[in-house]
């Protein structure tokens, strides 16, 4: 600072008032020790500019020291500036230097407070103890502009932020606005600084600067009515543009978070006082033209609530964040079940609300109790079922089991629980049996299977076993549903029933052999009293022998019903069997002026071919009885998927529906000296060989015998 003019440095030692010496381009050449102290400002830096702190960029002081330049005459003003304690009224002193012979024009501040007009000395002591550097938020330059035509040329460019333009301030002297700076940045701002030259007004002005953003002071120098330069002080605003672009953003986010979001939020003060809550609280709660803004919490938390709910916001406001679920009253008188979460709203140090979320969880709520309605239904249902039931991982080991499980096997539920029900299995068990349960098992259901399982004692138990898979949302086994029934008392029942069966076909049998041998018998007993009388008892004797042979003939069918004999089966040609049972009917058809119509295709079939021709030559005799003025047997043989169907049809007089009901009981017959065995027999030998047998008739028009036969298996 040697280059100050001697008669400056007098403010150094003798003036203790806050004092600055500043030249054209604002640049600090001098301070005293007042001045670093008032403004905070490092003495060792270099290079200080005026408008590098905030202090010092207030229009009304530049305007000062710029006309104290011009005018080159004293300026008093007061002016409202902030120190380092904060914003202060102080009175302004511009003096500028005589210049004379020297060449360096300056420009001598003083700043005292308008308060007490000098400077306290105890908070003098205080800055100095405080060695911290201020820091400066923004870098300034200054442009000095004289007009020429359309364009301004720079006179003088002085401050701190050329340095971050990649700029030599001492290069700028008499350029053009427009060669140092982008047209395009220019457009808006040399208009402004063409009004402010012609107009001798004040103005600001924003914009960006080759990549930053800033805002303009323009301020005209007037001499004599004339403008005769204009001072731009431009300060760069980037940082803080970004700071205001990041606090509307979270501005937004917070209007999003707070006003967009789908569950109920609020924010409450300290006397549990409701200062805002968004659009989707009023909609749940139904509220159409009031709102809860400005109301009390328990306007509309449901009474037997209050304490609760209201612990819950203490302990919030305390500091501590808090989820709850509570119950609160709607509009319409509803009520909603709502889980909330509380966080302490902090603003400076101090706890000034909480933050509340509150999701409605009222048809959780409502699934919930009906989830345990039904689990309390299942759970009855699981107990109280005659059915053995029970409950096994993944793995097949016992879970749960209900009372009737247990008494089915004679185990007590603490022994079933961690087995596997693969001890349950009987040594009779088959191996078919065996694999469908572990199937089952793995996931394979089991509709139904009837088995043996191992009682306690080791009994034998026969049961009907269900196996269901119980699976998650995503299709992985997550347990197994075993469903028993014991079938010991049902098997009991059904060979009571069997043997009931038998006996009453045994006493029907009887009845019928009975009447059926009493009556040739009354006949032998007659006439063998008559052979006693006559000499001459041939005749007699030829009618007892046909009697004799009539009984002989209702004995033999009997026993075949009775004990059927072992059949021994081999591949025949059904066709072979057939012809040849035709062929030996052929005379009793021509007897009985029967025509036959034979249709017939080569059929291979596993039978006996002694019991099949029986059947066939019993169907055709019964055929041609039943056409005795005469008609057609129609016999067709053919193969329909894996079967062979043998139809026989006659062209006789039909069955009534009543009478053909009772077709095939034993002793019950169409014709008047048939047994009803017949064709009872017949059904008999078709059932052993797999088969099946069916009549269909109708009266006047004839009678239909299906006859099926499994085919030979490949």
């Amino acid at each position: 600072m040697e280059h100050i003019p001697q008669k400056n440095k007098f403010f150094k030692k003798q003036n203790e008032k806050p004092v600055a010496i500043v030249d054209e381009r604002l640049q600090v050449v001098g301070m005293n020790d007042s001045f670093t102290v008032l403004f905070g400002i490092n003495k060792t830096s270099s290079s200080i500019h005026l408008t590098d702190f905030d202090s010092f960029r207030n229009i009304d002081l530049l305007s000062c020291i710029t006309n104290a330049f011009k005018e080159n005459q004293e300026i008093i003003s007061e002016l409202t500036l902030r120190s380092k304690s904060g914003e202060k009224g102080m009175k302004i002193t511009v003096t500028p230097s005589d210049y004379g012979a020297e060449k360096i024009r300056l420009i001598q501040i003083t700043f005292e407070d308008c308060a007490d007009q000098g400077v306290n000395r105890s908070s003098v002591n205080i800055y100095i103890e405080d060695k911290e550097v201020p820091s400066i938020s923004h870098s300034v330059f200054l442009l000095k502009l004289k007009k020429d035509k359309n364009d301004f040329v720079i006179k003088l460019g002085t401050g701190s932020l050329f340095e971050k333009l990649n700029m030599n301030p001492l290069e700028l002297k008499n350029q053009r606005l427009h060669s140092v700076f982008p047209e395009k940045e220019l457009e808006d701002y040399v208009p402004l600084c063409h009004r402010v030259w012609d107009q001798q007004i004040e103005a600001t002005y924003e914009g960006t600067i080759c990549g930053l953003e800033f805002i303009a002071s323009v301020i005209p120098a007037v001499e004599e009515g004339v403008t005769t330069e204009i001072i731009c002080l431009v300060t760069d605003i980037t940082d803080m543009k970004n700071t205001q672009r990041e606090l509307e953003r979270n501005k937004q986010k917070y209007q999003s978070l707070m006003y967009d979001h789908i569950d109920n939020i609020f924010l409450i003060d300290r006397d549990f006082i409701v200062r805002e809550i968004n659009s989707a609280a009023e909609k749940r709660m139904k509220i159409t033209d009031d709102t809860l803004v400005g109301k009390d919490y328990r306007d509309f938390v449901r009474a037997d609530r209050y304490e609760f709910t209201k612990e819950y916001l203490q302990k919030a406001l305390a500091g501590e964040a808090q989820s709850y679920n509570t119950i609160i009253r709607n509009h319409d008188e509803s009520e909603s079940h709502i889980s909330c979460t509380l966080v302490p709203i902090v603003i400076d140090g101090k706890i000034e609300g909480a933050f509340g979320v509150g999701r409605d969880i009222t048809e959780i709520v409502k699934m919930d109790q009906k989830l345990k309605e039904t689990a309390y239904l299942l759970e009855a249902y699981f107990n109280h079922t005659n059915d053995g039931a029970s409950l096994l991982s993944e793995s097949g080991l016992f879970l749960a089991m209900n009372h009737k499980f247990e008494s089915i096997f004679g185990l007590k539920k603490e022994e079933f629980i961690g087995r596997s029900i693969q001890e349950l299995f009987h040594e009779d068990l088959s191996p078919e049996d065996k694999e469908k349960i572990n199937n089952a098992l793995n996931g394979d259901d089991l509709e139904y299977l009837e088995t043996t399982f191992r009682k306690k004692d080791g009994k034998a138990c026969t049961v009907s076993l269900h196996i269901s898979s119980i699976r998650s949302k995503k299709g992985i086994v997550i347990g197994i549903a075993v469903i028993v029934q014991d079938l010991s008392t049902l098997k009991t029942t059904e060979d009571l029933l069997k043997k009931s069966e038998q006996l009453a076909l045994v006493g029907q049998l009887a009845a019928g052999v009975a009447h059926e041998i009493r009556n040739p018998l009354t006949t032998l007993k007659g006439f063998l009293q008559l052979l006693g009388e006559e000499q001459n008892a041939s005749i007699y004797i030829e009618l007892l022998q046909n009697e004799l042979n009539r009984i002989e003939y209702v004995t033999g069918e009997l026993l075949t019903l009775a004990k059927p004999q072992a059949i021994t089966s081999k591949i025949n040609s059904l066709k072979t069997i057939m012809m040849q049972s035709v062929e030996f009917i052929k005379i009793e058809a021509l007897k009985n002026n029967v025509k036959i119509d034979v249709t017939m295709e080569e059929v291979a079939c596993n039978c006996e071919s002694h019991k099949i021709k029986q059947v066939f030559l019993n169907l055709f005799m019964n055929a041609i009885e039943a056409m005795p003025a005469g008609g057609t047997l129609t016999v067709h043989l053919e193969k329909e998927s894996k079967k062979a169907i043998v139809t026989i049809q006659d062209t006789g007089n039909g069955i009534d529906e009543e009478r053909l009901k009772k077709l095939g009981e034993p002793f019950y017959s169409t014709k008047e000296k048939g047994t009803g065995l017949g064709l009872m027999i017949c059904r008999k030998i078709i059932e052993i060989h797999k088969g099946s047998l069916t009549v269909e008739s109708k009266l006047n028009e004839g009678t239909t015998v299906r006859l099926t036969l499994p085919l030979m298996s490949s």
